[in-house]
């Protein structure tokens, strides 16, 4: 077979290089913005980034007794979060069915104050199961629908009082910084309150944020530059002729770890002015991204059979993934093959760098953990000619035939 390079990363930026320079010059503004947009039915309110938004309603909540039902697997930050606010005896996990894309058992309760559901690979979960547990419980409802489905809805469902999302470097839509929330204008004090308490934040320094960008670029280089990423392949492919330590799957496992720019230490902070400016520009760009996504998306499947779709791909319900990441899921013991076997064909990949489950032990968690380390990134398709995706299709076949040759 001919060899073929792959020039996509397990991630993208949409946007381009002219844009990215944009967000350098926003810097540069000294005019004031506001960190809420009023709507007739609902505010949004913007923060530092979605994980800043998050604690600050956790703050809102606060009190030593705060129960909450959440989904087993978070973001790292988010679980942190919850783990900080919130003791372990009252985290009590809702129960997903195998594939992850439907809720199979909600905690039976006496007391709930907050829901918080987290949804997975660019899809929404339903949350018609919940319509009773919160008027039971009078709780409130929080999403993290940085990976949900399209942003022409506000929420994924009308029970949910507060749906977060990103504007990460790598999200929908895109400042290169920031999230934003929105919440129903019937809940007042809960509007007022986390204002108060984002306003109350030191400010990101506007030369912090410079530093941030700086740092971004060569991620902007690896996850936009087909012609960077093809040549340094090349290179790395010379480099791991000589040691093996420094093949492409070592390097992208140690680049994603330190992820450059990513904020982990002063996330609680008030966006500064640039930031804000971005964020003003860009709030409502996601059509063109989601029409994106969607697209190579679909086209991705198509070129698989039911049979990989269903073992790859299992939350798969017909409905295009509208994600930047290329999520797939394999059996547990299989991943270090399956990543040395894509690196054999130069595609890049990685093991679940995004979500974790919770540190306490609860029921069922073992069926968490076992998905949870199956998640692995494979390139993302907006970025991909369709020849590649082709390509990267046959690999997911072939893996699938070897395997169960194997077990055959």
């Amino acid at each position: 077979m001919a060899r073929r390079i792959i020039k996509a990363a397990p991630d993208y930026l949409a946007l381009n290089v002219l844009e990215f320079g944009r967000h350098f010059t926003n810097l540069l503004t000294s005019k004031e913005f506001k960190l809420s947009i009023e709507h007739e039915k609902h505010t949004r309110i913007l923060g530092y980034s979605c994980r800043s938004l998050f604690e600050v309603c956790l703050q809102y909540f606060d009190n030593r007794d705060l129960v909450v039902a959440t989904t087993p697997i978070q973001h790292t930050s988010f679980r942190n979060i919850l783990e900080k606010y919130v003791k372990p005896e009252n985290l009590h996990i809702i129960r997903l069915n195998t594939n992850f894309n439907e809720i199979q058992k909600i905690p039976d309760l006496k007391k709930c104050d907050i829901v918080v559901i987290t949804h997975y690979f660019g899809q929404d979960i339903d949350l018609t199961p919940f319509v009773e547990f919160k008027k039971k419980h009078n709780c409130f409802i929080i999403e993290d629908r940085v990976q949900g489905a399209t942003m022409d809805l506000l929420a994924s469902h009308e029970i949910v009082d507060i749906p977060i999302y990103s504007m990460g470097m790598d999200k929908r839509p895109i400042a290169l910084g920031g999230g934003f929330m929105y919440i129903d204008n019937q809940h007042e004090d809960l509007i007022k309150g986390t204002m108060k308490l984002i306003a109350e934040l030191p400010i990101e320094k506007t030369g912090k944020r410079f530093k941030d960008m700086l740092k971004k670029l060569p991620t902007y280089l690896f996850y936009n530059s087909r012609i960077f990423l093809a040549i340094f392949i090349e290179l790395l492919r010379v480099v791991t002729f000589f040691n093996k330590k420094f093949s492409l799957l070592e390097f992208a496992k140690a680049y994603r770890a330190k992820n450059p720019g990513f904020d982990r230490t002063t996330y609680m902070s008030k966006p500064s002015k640039g930031l804000l400016k971005s964020m003003y520009q860009h709030i409502d760009d996601y059509k063109d991204m989601e029409e994106l996504f969607a697209r190579k998306y679909s086209y991705f499947i198509e070129c698989l059979d039911p049979e990989t779709i269903a073992y790859f791909i299992p939350w798969y319900k017909g409905e295009s993934s509208l994600a930047v990441y290329n999520t797939l899921q394999i059996e547990e013991h299989l991943v270090d093959q399956f990543l040395e076997f894509l690196t054999e064909y130069d595609i890049s990949c990685i093991t679940n760098p995004t979500y974790k489950v919770f540190n306490h032990e609860y029921e069922g968690k073992e069926i968490d953990v076992k998905f949870n380390n199956g998640i692995v990134y494979i390139p993302s398709t907006p970025n991909m000619k369709k020849r590649e995706i082709r390509f990267l299709a046959d690999r997911l076949k072939e893996f699938y035939d070897l395997i169960h040759q194997e077990t055959g």
